[in-house]
């Protein structure tokens, strides 16, 4: 019999140093070397990276105000929403063109477009549905 032991179970004997010392999965040990996040580098960016950035703007104000023509409430969240969409996708882009260098205008063009079509299906399907109802809603009423 253990003379320091906590738990007592039919086949062993555990201590109480050997129990205070166990692990939990909710409670790992700590990391064996300290985590030093990398150096923040620059974002370099080309003239035509920024006419991209431009003309995908122009296409926003264009896209709110054809949802303005279908619907005033619809063109705010249009606008909003977009400008997310496009900020977040042209950083995207910049940040993939800094780890694999694209030669060439059409190149980089690619990346940034590609960079944009998840977001242009998923959202234009979503506008394309809501001013369906509008249009529902108006011609039922």
């Amino acid at each position: 019999m253990c003379a320091e032991s906590l738990v007592f179970t039919q086949h062993s004997c555990l201590s109480t140093q050997h129990f205070f010392h166990m692990r939990d999965i909710y409670d790992p040990p700590p990391a064996p070397l300290p985590f030093d996040p990398p150096r923040a580098e620059p974002i370099a960016f080309t003239r035509s990276d920024l006419a991209f950035l431009v003309a995908s703007g122009f296409v926003l104000v264009a896209a709110g105000l054809l949802a303005w023509r279908v619907e005033p409430s619809l063109a705010p969240l249009v606008w909003i929403g977009g400008t997310l969409v496009v900020v977040e996708s042209w950083f995207t882009a910049l940040g993939f063109l800094h780890r694999h260098p694209a030669e060439g205008l059409r190149g980089r063009l690619m990346i940034f477009v590609a960079a944009l079509v998840p977001w242009l299906l998923g959202l234009g399907v979503a506008a394309a549905l809501m001013a369906g109802l509008f249009r529902l809603s108006d011609w039922l009423s």
